[in-house]
């Protein structure tokens, strides 16, 4: 009998995600097998080099919205690798030890290094962002010796809060690095779920003049730069170090951010001036560092609001002024569909009003 499965909320942004690989001709695509992200591409016989045909590389990646980002970033990788004929199996696939069971936590956390530096080889920036974000955190919970097994890794990750961000990213790292050690975690696997956008809770948006007037209050000019152009062009904290803002008022995002580079567009663009952000200086701190930084500015200052409700705020300027959610989500650097289900609900009833007085229905 043939079992239907039901589709997950995923499906049409996974849909959306490969039809943009497919338009930018990367043969490469990403697929859902059970609850699980792969890459499907044309690839060399692991025995045979001179052969080829659609193999799967397993990513490690929960079937998830928040792990599409990670599956296109490894999805262009894999395209680059197989266009400049530098594909090799070592890369995408870890052998375990031939007695996982014997595994320690001195293997565990030199293989840790290890897998992270070759997942990025190619944007080492990113990647010292992440380990400061990610991977070290998850890693400087293990306990300084002993066996690790699948009870010592879900001790870890239930000790960190229930349907929490964190558990959720450093939970998963820390099944990834041990699945590619040969782990079989599935109850640590499904401990790291329950992040998502239910989980999220309903943030007070601040107003452009609440935005404002923060704004006037911060003492230090690089930091009054910080804060406007994160809330002019709905950057998350870090990506500030990498943002360019063309005399067109335009700004170009590199690479080496979350999500890679992108261009958006200021909202409104009268803060433009208003925050003087062709004229203050920039904080000179690195990108893996600034946003702590800046919430420590922000705290000395009596300033209440966190930086990332600056990012929130401009996704509902953007979708209430009438900007397209796909054209939006794409300035913010997530896909469409995380984009209308965190950002929709928080329209308020002025807000539609507001827009629809924009157009004759």
């Amino acid at each position: 009998m043939k079992v239907l499965v039901k589709a997950l909320p995923l499906d049409p942004a996974l849909g959306e995600l490969n039809e943009r690989l497919k338009v930018a001709r990367h043969r490469v695509r990403i697929e859902r097998r059970g609850q699980r992200l792969y890459l499907r591409a044309t690839l060399p016989d692991r025995n045979d080099p001179t052969k080829r045909s659609q193999q799967n590389i397993a990513l490690g990646l929960d079937a998830t919205l928040t792990a599409l980002e990670e599956a296109e970033s490894l999805a262009l990788k894999l395209s680059l690798d197989c266009r400049r004929s530098t594909f090799a199996w070592a890369d995408w696939t870890e052998q375990p030890p031939e007695d996982a069971s014997q595994l320690t936590v001195d293997t565990f956390l030199a293989h840790a290094k290890a897998l992270h530096a070759t997942k990025y080889r190619a944007s080492p920036e990113r990647g010292s962002y992440a380990w400061a974000k990610q991977w070290a955190p998850a890693l400087k919970k293990m306990p300084p010796s002993g066996p690790v097994t699948e009870a010592v890794l879900l001790r870890i990750i239930r000790l960190m809060p229930e349907g929490s961000a964190g558990r959720y990213d450093q939970g998963s790292t820390l099944c990834r690095i041990g699945e590619s050690l040969g782990l079989e975690l599935p109850k640590a696997r499904a401990a790291c779920r329950g992040y998502g956008v239910a989980k999220l809770i309903p943030r007070d948006i601040p107003s452009d003049t609440e935005i404002e007037e923060a704004w006037s209050r911060i003492k230090l000019p690089h930091w009054r730069w910080m804060w406007g152009v994160c809330a002019a062009y709905g950057l998350r904290p870090h990506e500030a170090a990498h943002i360019e803002i063309r005399p067109d008022g335009l700004a170009v995002i590199d690479e080496n951010t979350k999500t890679g580079s992108r261009i958006c567009s200021a909202c409104p663009s009268h803060w433009i001036t208003e925050f003087q952000l062709l004229e203050l200086p920039r904080p000179h701190q690195e990108a893996r560092v600034l946003a702590k930084a800046f919430s420590k500015v922000l705290h000395r200052d009596g300033i209440t609001l966190r930086p990332y409700v600056l990012r929130h705020a401009y996704a509902i300027r953007t979708m209430a002024a009438g900007l397209p959610v796909s054209l939006s989500a794409r300035m913010m650097g997530h896909s469409e569909a995380v984009h209308a289900q965190i950002y929709q609900r928080w329209i308020t009833e002025d807000q539609i009003i507001d827009a629809l007085s924009r157009f004759n229905l």
